[in-house]
């Protein structure tokens, strides 16, 4: 009788026609591997996301924290001018859009002109405007333009506002002279700014400012030491100085102003 070897058994050392154990996935499986592009669309599907809340919450708060944004600045404004912080309770943001849709932002503030404080700011500001509201310094309620009065004289404008809501006007000065302290409150970038500076040069009908302004600084009042008004801010030189009309042109210029053509 031939022997006959013994089956050989499993390197694995299991029984002979047992069934082989379950085993562990490869390292190297891919399931649930996620190549860099995937990744990469992940996250932009997450930043999408937050984009699209975020545009969902901007409509119901975003004012909320441009009313924080411009009391804080106006507070820092009142600290700076400290005994003289009374002068802020004068000045206003104006926000306009014109008969194109485009929007606009300057400064204006009330003078006192024939015993009744006048709300100015510039032609520029407000021309061919379908709508304007103005706001005080400290973030408080706006208020709707009900009329706005053009000057053919200088870059000036009035603002009509309903009379409860006209603010203390500020008193006009004697004309501004050469390198005279002075100082600008305007609203650049829509909030509530105060410059330092002199008066570098004085012309007819204009004043060159030894301060920097900025766009929507536009309407603000140039004071003397005093509180006085001695110009309006209109525009700005090749360099950043500011240029202003001085007080008795924009009360000649307030009280020429007309109602402005309105929009078709």
């Amino acid at each position: 009788m031939t022997d006959r070897e013994p089956p050989a058994s499993p390197e694995d050392g299991s029984e002979p026609g047992a069934q082989p154990a379950e085993t562990s996935p490869d390292p190297d499986d891919l399931d649930g591997f996620q190549t860099t592009m995937s990744r990469v669309f992940g996250r932009l599907r997450l930043v999408l996301g937050i984009l699209v809340t975020l545009a969902m919450l901007i409509p119901a708060g975003g004012w909320v924290l441009d009313r924080l944004a411009i009391r804080s600045a106006g507070g820092a404004v009142e600290d700076a001018l400290g005994d003289d912080a009374e002068i802020t309770a004068s000045l206003l943001l104006v926000r306009s859009v014109d008969c194109t849709g485009r929007s606009r932002s300057g400064s204006a503030f009330s003078l006192e002109l024939g015993g009744v404080p006048t709300v100015v700011t510039n032609r520029h500001v407000v021309d061919a405007a379908r709508s304007t509201v103005v706001q005080p310094l400290e973030a408080g309620p706006g208020a709707q333009v009900r009329e706005v009065l053009l000057s053919d004289v200088a870059d000036v404008a009035v603002l009509v506002l309903d009379e409860e809501v006209v603010p203390p006007a500020l008193p006009g000065g004697p004309a501004a002279t050469l390198g005279q302290p002075i100082i600008t409150v305007g609203f650049p970038g829509a909030r509530p700014v105060l410059r330092e500076g002199r008066v570098d040069r004085v012309e007819p009908g204009r004043l060159t400012l030894a301060l920097e302004v900025g766009a929507g600084a536009s309407g603000s009042p140039v004071l003397d030491d005093e509180g006085q008004v001695v110009g309006q801010v209109f525009a700005r030189t090749s360099d950043g100085r500011g240029l202003a009309t001085p007080t008795d042109l924009v009360v000649a210029a307030a009280r020429a102003a007309v109602p402005g053509p309105a929009c078709p």
